[in-house]
């Protein structure tokens, strides 16, 4: 007997390209148009395998929550939402093996938009006919691939702010879903401005006793206008007992000062 399972995989990255054969590119769309211009940009489909692929389009607003996670809604539902302003030349893409197509997007900004601020849509072209993937033990996967483009907004003469920490904190053990407890720290960070920033958040924990420094992998965060967000940190496992200094550091590019937060830790 065979079984079948179903799998939705959703794809947000710079350069949508995967192993099932597509790449869908650009990831984000900024337009700077001017009330009552409509502005274009090409999207870009390439199908490197050997099937044919086909994709419905479809709009979400969306936002992001305390930790960073996005959020999805219904299309207009939140205030920033410029779903209403898209239009495709084509809302369902068919590619054959090795072709490249592209498809034409555009927004018509209304001629008074209230309030003046950055708008948002998240632009998902999701695939309709299933791939079969198949796996071992006479179990096969059909596999549904879902690509999300953020698609922006950004008038003229916004704020663009800076970046801030506003908290350093040690939540000492957290229990994870493999039962085991890592040691954890959270940063909090404020976007100020009303433009979209990128971001990293470097660490540095120096062991104050011996000198020792533990290194700690950077985490890129991507923060929308006037939000705030709290980056999560979980230290090595094996970590010698002792007191430690652990350094933030958010770099935010070259235009833009880099922000240091400090916190002493007893491991």
């Amino acid at each position: 007997m065979r079984y079948y399972l179903t799998l939705l995989v959703l794809y947000i990255c710079n350069t949508l390209t995967y192993g099932q054969g597509i790449s869908i590119s650009p990831s984000r769309i900024f337009f700077t148009g001017e009330p009552g211009q409509t502005v274009s940009q090409v999207i870009t489909f390439s199908n490197t395998s050997n099937a044919e692929l086909n994709f419905v389009a479809n709009l979400k607003d969306w936002d992001r929550d305390s930790i960073g996670v996005k959020k999805y809604y219904s299309p207009g539902q939140k205030e920033q939402s410029n779903a209403a302003w898209l239009t495709l030349s084509e809302n369902t893409v068919r590619l054959a093996p090795g072709e490249t197509k592209s498809v034409n997007l555009s927004m018509t900004i209304p001629k008074n938009p209230a309030p003046q601020q950055l708008s948002n849509t998240m632009l998902f072209f999701t695939q309709v006919k299933e791939q079969k993937a198949a796996l071992q033990n006479g179990l096969n996967m059909n596999v549904l691939i879902e690509v999300g483009i953020q698609v922006y907004h950004t008038p003229s003469g916004l704020n663009p702010g800076d970046l801030e920490f506003l908290a350093f904190e040690d939540r000492h053990l957290i229990p994870t879903q493999t039962g085991k407890s890592v040691r954890r720290m959270d940063v909090h960070v404020k976007n100020t401005g009303q433009i979209n920033k990128d971001a990293y958040v470097r660490f540095e924990l120096t062991n104050t006793e011996t000198g020792e420094e533990i290194p700690i992998k950077a985490v890129a965060i991507a923060m929308l206008p006037n939000s705030g967000q709290w980056v999560q940190i979980d230290l090595p496992e094996k970590l010698a007992a002792g007191r430690y200094l652990a350094v933030a550091i958010l770099d935010a590019g070259s235009q833009y000062d880099l922000k240091i937060a400090e916190k002493e830790i007893t491991y």
